[in-house]
């Protein structure tokens, strides 16, 4: 019987192996930058391994780092890292380009303030959606399991029904049929008739909702949002508790719609 050898020390890492650790490393420098997108507040060594999932110790190797870049400063007193300027001034070229004086971030800000839900800003990736954006509210809490960068079910989740309101059924259809593919519990996959029954009735009235389907106990309503030059589809949704959410749906989806349609006049 064979046995593989070990690496003798100091031979050189696999290229495909290198490559891996460096993908795992800017997932973590941006997974980090995306927690404090959502929490808004600084944050210890500890708050964002235990949120994130990470060591301890390699998440303070990784903040030192950022810190040393600039992305982050270091509160002593209180052991605590916060993002500086330099993370805002990342994209704001492209606020800039897209919105001009009517800044994406700025009106989903005023949504959840307007509406006192968590606002969901997601985007297609194959056959589901990623959050890209998640904000918090004391009405309507997002959970761990829909913090920005995560990936769900495009068939199943709100912000995903919405982003395929503006496909053909063909299209459609054949997402489904990968999505039901990829998903290892029989019981998630999805009807592709019923899918095609429900996002008819949401092109009808320019909603789609999830009721419970992804996070239980969880609603979620969305709309696509106004098409956005040299950008990907995006659609955005509110979220909350399932009883808050069927009392508020009404003014839930007007407040949608007031957002869309300031984006709308943007473009022009």
């Amino acid at each position: 019987m064979t046995t593989e050898a070990a690496p003798r020390e100091g031979a050189a890492v696999p290229v495909a192996e290198a490559a891996e650790r460096r993908i795992k490393s800017a997932k973590r420098t941006l997974e980090v930058l995306e927690f404090f997108a959502v929490t808004h507040r600084p944050a210890t060594v500890m708050e964002v391994a235990r949120a994130l999932g990470y060591p301890q110790s390699s998440t303070s190797v990784l903040l030192g780092g950022l810190t040393r870049l600039g992305y982050l400063e270091f509160d002593a007193a209180a052991r605590s890292y916060r993002p500086t300027l330099r993370v805002l001034l990342l994209g704001a070229w492209q606020q800039e380009a897209l919105f001009g004086d009517t800044h994406l971030l700025r009106l989903l800000e005023e949504l959840r303030r307007r509406s006192g839900f968590a606002v969901l800003l997601g985007m297609r990736q194959q056959a589901h959606v990623q959050y890209i954006l998640t904000l918090r509210s004391p009405r309507g809490m997002v959970p761990q399991e829909q913090r920005a960068g995560l990936l769900k079910p495009l068939c199943r989740a709100a912000v995903g029904l919405a982003l395929l309101l503006g496909l053909p059924d063909a299209d459609v259809a054949r997402l489904a049929r990968r999505a039901n593919a990829e998903e290892r519990d029989p019981s998630l996959r999805v009807s592709i008739p019923a899918l095609l029954d429900e996002l008819a009735e949401g092109r009808a009235r320019g909603w789609v909702e999830s009721s419970g389907r992804v996070v239980p106990g969880a609603s979620v309503i969305a709309m696509p949002l106004p098409a956005l030059r040299g950008h990907p589809p995006l659609a955005v949704g509110l979220g909350g508790r399932q009883e808050v959410v069927r009392r508020a749906r009404a003014e839930m989806i007007a407040a949608l719609r007031a957002t869309c349609e300031a984006l709308a006049r943007a473009q022009k």
